[in-house]
């Protein structure tokens, strides 16, 4: 089969993906072959059969119009670790006031002030997949409890409880960290409705800003300054046009800016690569679900 990558990697890298999967890979943008290792583009053709993303997410790509013959995969687990610290750093950071009393400090205002813990605490994950399940068995390490919600209920040791609804776990979570990805069913749902059930504290989204619909969220932000956002996307990014809020916490779409582990993604992408050949590929995705 003719297989190509849609960017441009190294020759070590290329090598290695070739060492991967068995056979000759090109770096062909312009005219990519059968099976297609994909960034944020992609050509299909009457021969196209495979389209692989390196990302876990794929609402980077304009996914209509594509062939039903042609499958396509999403690269489920890439950046996992890498985005489940994240995800503790900005939890970590919030409980500890770490942002607020280092500016006192640097205005000599050395003051002892309550801090708070994660132990105990419960944790909603909206969204259960590789990272999620990387950031349970970090949270159990803190002694967490975590919830959470996915279409698929899988048993895991690190889920104290799979809820019914999304409602429902923001209603008892005091931290609920959203993983989804977005599709035309999970834009903005995230919204007053859900907003209102929430009891908790800090609400992270690492996932893509427009599952949660930013008029509801910033007018909550304002109604409660005593909860927080904590974010590494924003609407519109980069270019950010509103006010941050005070009880906002934002980083810029960094959390899988890890070295190495883009290479990483990529050899992962082509072990899928090597299972579609095989015959049997992993993470298929339905395109409909996309636009």
């Amino acid at each position: 089969m003719d297989i190509s990558f849609t960017f441009n990697v190294t020759q070590e890298v290329l090598k290695k993906c070739q060492e991967i999967i068995g056979a000759d890979v090109k770096i062909n943008p312009d005219s990519p072959g059968e099976i297609q290792i994909v960034a944020n583009k992609y050509k299909v053709s009457d021969n196209t059969k495979l389209i692989q993303s390196i990302y876990a997410s794929l609402d980077a790509l304009n996914l209509k119009g594509i062939p039903k013959g042609v499958t396509v995969c999403k690269n489920a687990g890439a950046f996992s670790e890498a985005t489940s610290e994240h995800i503790l750093a900005l939890i970590l950071m919030t409980a500890k006031r770490i942002m607020e009393l280092n500016t006192k400090t640097h205005h000599r205002i050395f003051r002892k002030e309550a801090v708070d813990t994660l132990k105990n605490k419960k944790l909603g994950i909206i969204g259960y997949g590789e990272i999620g399940k990387s950031l349970a068995a970090h949270a159990k390490a803190f002694d967490m409890e975590v919830l959470a919600y996915s279409r698929t209920q899988k048993d895991d040791p690190n889920v104290s409880q799979y809820m019914a609804s999304i409602a429902k776990l923001m209603g008892i979570s005091d931290i609920v960290v959203i993983l989804l990805p977005l599709t035309s069913k999970t834009r903005g749902i995230i919204n007053a409705d859900a907003l209102s059930m929430f009891n908790g504290k800090m609400i992270v989204n690492v996932a893509r800003a427009d599952i949660v619909n930013k008029t509801d969220m910033l007018w909550y932000l304002k109604r409660f300054p005593e909860k927080f956002y904590l974010a590494d996307v924003w609407w519109n990014e980069p270019n950010i046009a509103d006010e941050i809020p005070p009880n906002c916490i934002l980083t810029p779409h960094v959390s899988d800016q890890v070295q190495g582990d883009f290479d990483r993604a990529v050899f992962k992408a082509c072990e899928n690569v090597k299972k579609f050949i095989s015959g049997t590929p992993e993470n298929v995705i339905d395109p409909a679900e996309y636009y």
